[in-house]
């Protein structure tokens, strides 16, 4: 028997091409209306993930902050071991002191800015690849305003070798670094003149440093003992013994040549 014959045609149109009521529903949920975009996008879902986002961003921010600020408090406690040297089990800052005599073997001192009635020398830490010469010939300068070949009869004479006994305790930002204090190492200049020190000298503070003085004089080895701060007089009488005789035998040197010279 025949089979019957079937409208393949309009069948796979009608598979194909659904009514318009079928195709506007679809159209419907694949792509719906502006409102209903709307309150898709206002759904509580979506306010709380972006709100957890933002609070682990802030978490994170603050974490970061931490650790940031944790770093650097390590690294600040950390001071290069080329301006540092330990005496005793401990470490002390390299200090450089600019000890200037005139023609009466007098030293020069100022009063510090920041305690009246206390006097001491030019000083400052020593910086890396620095000799003493040229961290205390930088410290003179920035302190007082003195620079050999510019002063006139600015000369270096030496340095005094390095002891012990010229270490003294200071806490404060050095405590934070983890130091004990500072050694200071000196170095000795001659400024062949008995006048007033004041005109040679410039009290602002040069080279970006503040001002550390009020006021610049001459002063003997025992009056400035008297006078500089309690924790560096031990540095100071050890000073006055190895240097004394270094100031002595240079002003007898210059008045030898003086003296050929006549």
């Amino acid at each position: 028997r025949a089979a019957p014959k079937r409208n393949f045609p309009m069948l796979r149109a009608a598979c194909i091409a659904p009514t318009a009521a079928a195709a506007a529903a679809f159209r419907r949920c694949v792509s719906p209306s502006s409102s209903s975009r709307r309150a898709i996008m206002s759904t509580p879902w979506r306010s709380t993930r972006v709100e957890a986002k933002k609070d682990g961003g802030d978490k994170g921010k603050n974490k970061d902050a931490k650790e940031g600020k944790e770093g650097k408090e390590k690294k600040e406690k950390v001071y290069p071991e080329e301006r540092k040297v330990e005496v005793g089990g401990v470490f002390y800052r390299r200090c450089a002191a600019a000890l200037v005599f005139n023609a009466k073997g007098e030293v020069l001192v100022g009063e510090r800015s920041d305690r009246p009635g206390s006097w001491n020398m030019p000083q400052g830490g020593i910086e890396i690849d620095e000799s003493t010469v040229e961290a205390a010939s930088r410290e003179l300068y920035e302190e007082v305003g003195m620079k050999v070949g510019e002063t006139r009869g600015l000369a270096v004479v030496g340095d005094i070798p390095p002891h012990d006994d010229f270490c003294y305790a200071a806490g404060g930002w050095l405590a934070k670094k983890g130091l004990a204090g500072q050694r200071l190492e000196f170095c000795l200049f001659h400024l062949p003149t008995a006048d007033d020190p004041t005109p040679y000298c410039n009290l602002n503070g040069l080279e970006g440093e503040k001002a550390e003085f009020t006021q610049v004089a001459w002063m003997s080895f025992d009056a400035l003992i008297d006078t500089v701060w309690e924790s560096k007089r031990a540095p100071y009488i050890k000073c006055k013994e190895l240097a004394a005789p270094m100031i002595e035998r240079h002003l007898k040197a210059v008045s030898s040549a003086a003296s050929a010279v006549v």
